[in-house]
């Protein structure tokens, strides 16, 4: 009997809460050009086993597609629609990287092809943007200089930093679209250890001083000709938010700071992903790189095993111990020393450590602060708001115009 359908495409998550969580990462980034839902659930229905080692082929596949019809485009002079296609592919190449292993030369190529689609569209987007390299102890941090197409009047800036696996490319669809809409020159950057920075630097790895490698990106925001010192404004999202507290409590060319979430300790915030009671690692618990791959997967997920390589990748480190043992120095000491205005951001789906460095961040720094709990009934509850970043946008820039002046 013929019939009519609605859709042959299927609406379906994961088993996996990780996977639900990339693919809500993506979702996400609809509202400013970095996806679109029927393409996000398009490639999802290639991955009938459910499992992360197909991801890379569904989503790479996908925006292999969208780099030819970008390059159609192009060819026949339809550049918005180039674009369009394009900043979607560096995003879905971007996913593609965050599920590859960090030490195959997969995760390399799609980073590379990722970064090369984000630049081309770049380029036919009206905003001003423009590839950086910005000096930092003998290297050339990557980065993005912003402006908005009509440019910034009084040169008002915000440096936005990402954190442990986000890219400088994704930071575009994440809060710089709706900062450059809003009148913001955006810097964006990428230090030791992150995965920008480590497709160019592949030893420069994280490190606890990150007020260091954030100095020398205000330096480079502080010489621009467009930025204005005294409107200058640094958000850190995830890790970010502990690289940014700390280069808060060091440097007082930060006229406000957004955290997102704040993060004074990273060890302890770590090991509450980890479940661990403690700093000591149980000593079946403390698998090293080498045997990694070959721990069954009854007792150790895949999704747990690419997380585990990506910090001994990032951290230059060889064992869970080692790792846990590392991340004792990384905290802000001083946090009495941030003076500026602060934004602290948590969702309420982000667990007890998170609340309580946030409640202690609140607490501890002499400036004055205003904070913000994203509720389920919102939608944006999970970490650094990927569900709903319109809101979590609005809530940044209208605090940040007030901080400014509008």
């Amino acid at each position: 009997m013929a019939g009519v359908e609605r859709t042959a495409t299927r609406i379906t998550g994961f088993k996996s809460a990780e996977m639900d969580f990339q693919l809500m990462r993506l979702l996400g980034a609809a509202g400013t050009g970095g996806s679109t839902a029927g393409e996000v659930f398009a490639a999802r229905a290639h991955m009938v086993n459910n499992d992360p080692r197909e991801w890379p082929g569904a989503f790479s596949s996908l925006a292999d597609r969208l780099v030819k019809m970008a390059d159609q485009n192009v060819k026949q002079g339809h550049l918005p629609a180039a674009a369009s296609a394009l900043l979607r592919a560096a995003n879905y190449y971007r996913s593609s990287e965050y599920y590859s292993d960090p030490y195959g030369d997969a995760a390399l190529r799609f980073g590379q092809e990722s970064r090369n689609a984000f630049i081309r569209a770049a380029g036919m987007l009206a905003h001003h943007i423009v590839a950086v390299d910005i000096p930092f102890e003998g290297h050339d941090l990557p980065g993005y200089f912003m402006q908005p197409v009509s440019g910034s009047a009084d040169g008002r800036t915000v440096i936005i930093m990402t954190g442990f696996d986000g890219t400088g490319e994704e930071l575009y669809f994440q809060s710089a679209a709706d900062a450059l809409s809003r009148g913001y020159n955006v810097l964006i950057a990428e230090g030791p250890g992150q995965v920008g920075c480590l497709r160019r630097y592949p030893r420069l790895l994280f490190r606890p001083d990150y007020e260091k490698p954030i100095s020398a990106v205000i330096d480079y925001a502080v010489r621009h000709q467009k930025v204005a010192p005294e409107r200058l404004a640094l958000y850190g999202i995830s890790y970010g938010g502990y690289f940014a507290s700390r280069a808060a409590a060091h440097d007082q060319r930060i006229r406000a700071l957004i955290v997102n979430s704040p993060i004074i300790d990273l060890g302890a915030y770590m090991r509450g992903f980890a479940h661990l009671e403690s700093d000591e690692v149980p000593p079946d618990e403390d698998v090293s790189l080498a045997e990694v791959d070959e721990v069954p997967e009854q007792y150790m997920t895949q999704e747990i095993k690419l997380a585990f390589k990506s910090a001994c990748r990032r951290f230059g480190v060889e064992r869970f111990s080692e790792w846990i043992d590392v991340l004792r120095d990384y905290r802000v000491e001083n946090l009495a020393a941030i003076q500026c205005p602060s934004l602290a951001l948590v969702g309420a789906g982000e667990g007890d450590e998170a609340f309580r460095q946030h409640e202690r961040f609140r607490q501890a720094v002499s400036g004055p602060v205003t904070s913000r709990i994203f509720e389920p009934e919102e939608g944006a509850d999970m970490h650094c708001q990927l569900g709903n970043l319109p809101l979590s946008n609005a809530v940044i820039y209208n605090w940040l115009d007030n901080i400014f002046g509008e």
